[in-house]
């Protein structure tokens, strides 16, 4: 199962064609990953550990314009031993825009990876897709 986020594209996230820029549907994967965990309580403040993005990647398909309905499936592909492998699928209209596939580490405030036990796993369960 994945999570669904939800909002308008706002003027400051496009480019001078009008299309949001490319970086920008990152933040729109982030944003939603932000929302799934913490729709999970997950994201608590002051946390000791911090998720190190190692990895990212992402297929463009569709442009996404100005003040469009942007919806971001967050969802999680696989599961490491500290790793959390994210995909995104974000749609406007029903089109698919594009589909952004990032890597996060759980590790400490040292960059030192922490193992996610198997609770934690059985706890992110409902967002693996």
């Amino acid at each position: 199962m994945s999570f669904i986020y939800r909002r308008k594209i706002a003027f400051h996230e496009t480019d001078a064609a009008g299309m949001v820029y490319f970086a920008n549907f990152f933040k729109l994967a982030a944003e939603a990953e932000t929302h799934a965990l913490n729709s999970l309580g997950w994201l608590v403040p002051g946390s000791k550990y911090y998720w190190l993005r190692v990895h990212a990647e992402a297929d463009y398909r569709h442009p996404l314009h100005f003040n469009e309905d942007a919806e971001v499936e967050a969802g999680i592909a696989e599961m490491g031993h500290s790793s959390v492998h994210w995909e995104h699928r974000i749609r406007a209209n029903g089109v698919l825009c594009a589909v952004l596939r990032i890597v996060a580490v759980r590790t400490t405030r040292g960059n030192v990876p922490v193992p996610l036990s198997d609770e934690e796993k059985r706890q992110l369960s409902p967002l693996l897709q």
